[in-house]
């Protein structure tokens, strides 16, 4: 009598194979994961030099910068003098037509819209006191490694993870400002002496929109705390030390939800510097703090950090055009200092002299 073996896996072999696919996925996922990620930092990095060539070319034509808060101040209608640079820059982004319909207005609309836009922060609607006109979404102004979505925005007007550089300067309120961009004033490009390669003009925010209280742990990236003294003794040290007594493990304790809110890019097309500026004083990724307890308004004073969801620091593009990546270990000096003059050194190290325009420093390259 013959004996014949069947053939298949025992249960042994079956549990070794099964065994050694899970040990390669737990291998390769970190790689697919890491190769997903370098790509989207590519692409953010390619959103940033769009936006630095956009800026050049509105210089070309207007011989300045945009600011970074600009518009009408009075009349019937205005837009309270808080039109977002941004605006100003969409003929150079390939966006001419929807910058060619805030500039005309709608008097048809209830109130009629003069020239120029309505006011920014106009609820979304077609009622009285309201507008369809801002809403409107731009994959150029979207880092795909931010998973903040524009639905999750005011009104669903669309995302923004693009600031304009403020400098070292903390009145954010401010019509002068040691860095790029700030409101109604402009900077020409024979005014950057400390060199375009040594000077920021935009770098990476992390989105938000809540409101205090409506985020019970939110992260330190994407949340500004509020009621913060700014200046006087001990600032602007007095963030980070604030910050680091209401957060664990880089996320605010939920017991700091009423003290918190995040406005960046909530309303891309308010120029408000909350909604569209980081300032460089704490490093990449550091806390942003702000002096008041309003809401939806910008404080007499503020702390806003330049943050990204990229490992290990921000992107930025320079005003000659370059992007580069500066590292959360920047040198950031001595946060125990007030901030200088606007033509005198930053007393914030190298993040400080790369966010200054005019203040002599010499910034070492290698950060």
């Amino acid at each position: 009598m013959v004996c014949r073996m069947k053939k298949g896996f025992t249960l042994v072999e079956l549990l070794v194979v099964i065994a050694i696919i899970g040990i390669l996925v737990g291998l390769l996922l970190p790689a697919v994961q890491a190769a997903r990620e370098a790509a989207r930092r590519m692409q953010c990095s390619n959103n940033l030099k769009q936006l630095g060539l956009s800026l050049h070319n509105y210089e070309n034509t207007y011989r300045s910068f945009p600011s970074r808060s600009n518009g009408t101040q009075s009349g019937p209608m205005h837009n309270g003098g808080r039109r977002s640079g941004i605006i100003g820059m969409l003929p150079f982004l390939e966006q001419s037509a929807f910058f060619n319909r805030i500039e005309a207005g709608d008097p048809l609309a209830s109130p009629p819209i003069a020239p120029g836009g309505p006011v920014p922060w106009y609820p979304v609607g077609t009622g009285p006191g309201q507008t369809m006109m801002y809403v409107q979404r731009f994959p150029f102004l979207k880092c795909p490694s931010d998973p903040a979505s524009p639905e999750q925005m005011d009104g669903a007007r669309g995302i923004n993870n693009y600031a304009f550089c403020s400098g070292d300067t903390l009145i954010s309120v401010g019509t002068t400002g040691s860095g790029m961009f700030f409101r109604f004033g402009t900077v020409r490009i024979g005014d950057v002496s400390d060199g375009t390669s040594n000077t920021i003009a935009i770098s990476e925010r992390v989105a938000a929109n809540f409101t205090p209280g409506q985020r019970t742990s939110p992260t330190i990236r994407e949340a500004s705390l509020l009621n913060v003294v700014l200046l006087g003794a001990g600032n602007p040290a007095n963030c980070r030390a604030a910050a680091a007594a209401a957060s664990a493990g880089g996320r605010y304790l939920a017991s700091q939800s009423a003290n918190l809110k995040g406005r960046f890019s909530s309303i891309w097309m308010d120029g408000q510097v909350e909604n569209v500026g980081f300032n460089t004083v704490l490093g990449p990724n550091s806390p942003s703090c702000v002096s008041g307890n309003n809401a939806g308004s910008d404080s007499q004073h503020a702390v806003l950090s330049a943050s990204s969801q990229h490992t290990g620091g921000v992107q930025a593009v320079f005003v000659d055009g370059s992007v580069r990546f500066v590292s959360d270990n920047i040198d950031t000096g001595n946060h125990s200092l007030k901030p200088a003059s606007i033509n005198a050194p930053s007393p914030y190290g190298v993040w400080g002299a790369l966010g200054t325009r005019a203040s002599g420093e010499v910034a070492n390259a290698d950060f």
